[in-house]
C-alpha cells in the first residue's frame, strides 16, 4: 500500500466513527490519532475492532493534570496503519465503560490500568487485582503523579536474601 493510499485510511475511520470523533489527525502515513469523549470510548473501540478489523497492539495510560489519558493502539492490518484511539478520563471520578465484554484482548490491560492509575472500568467482567501484592492499601496508585513513595499501611515483605540482618 502506498503512502497516498494510507492517507485515505483516515477518511475510512472518520466515516466509521462519525460523530463519536472529537478530533482526528494523521501526521504521517502509518499513524492516525483519534480523540473520543470518554462516554463514547467503548463504542469507538468496538467499531474500530469489529467494523475496521482493528487488532489491539497495546494500550497506554498517562496521568495528566485533571485526568488519566487512555490510548488503545489499534493496528488496522488490511491498511497497514496504526490507529491510536485516545480519551481523557476525568478526575476525581476516573470511571469509564469497559471494552473487555466485547473485546477480550483488553481484559488484562484494563485491570492493570485500574490498579496502577485508579481508573474504574465499569461492568468489567473480572475486576480482580492483577499486579499489586495482597494487602496493598486502597487508594494508592503507583503510576500516578500523586503516589506516595511509601504508602501508609503497607509493609514491604522482601525475600530473605534482601534482608539486612542476614547472617
Amino acid at each position: 500500500m502506498t503512502d497516498e493510499q494510507k492517507y485515505m485510511v483516515a477518511d475510512k475511520v472518520k466515516k466509521a466513527l462519525g460523530d463519536l470523533i472529537v478530533s482526528i489527525e494523521q501526521p504521517r502515513p502509518n499513524r492516525i490519532y483519534v480523540v473520543i469523549h470518554q462516554d463514547n470510548f467503548p463504542e469507538a473501540i468496538r467499531i474500530v475492532h469489529e467494523n475496521l478489523g482493528g487488532k489491539l497492539c497495546t494500550s497506554t495510560a498517562l496521568d495528566v493534570r485533571d485526568a488519566v489519558e487512555l490510548i488503545y493502539h489499534m493496528e488496522l492490518p488490511e491498511d497497514m496503519v496504526l490507529c491510536n484511539v485516545k480519551t481523557l478520563v476525568a478526575k476525581p471520578e476516573l470511571k469509564i465503560g469497559t471494552c473487555a465484554n466485547f473485546f477480550p484482548a483488553t481484559d488484562w490491560i484494563e485491570r492493570e490500568m485500574s490498579e496502577m492509575y485508579g481508573v474504574t472500568f465499569e461492568n468489567h467482567p473480572d475486576p480482580r487485582h492483577l499486579l499489586l501484592p495482597d494487602g496493598w492499601p486502597e487508594g494508592n496508585f503507583p503510576m500516578r503523579g500523586d503516589y506516595p513513595q511509601r504508602p501508609d499501611g503497607f509493609e514491604e515483605q522482601l525475600p530473605d536474601i534482601y534482608q539486612k540482618d542476614r547472617k
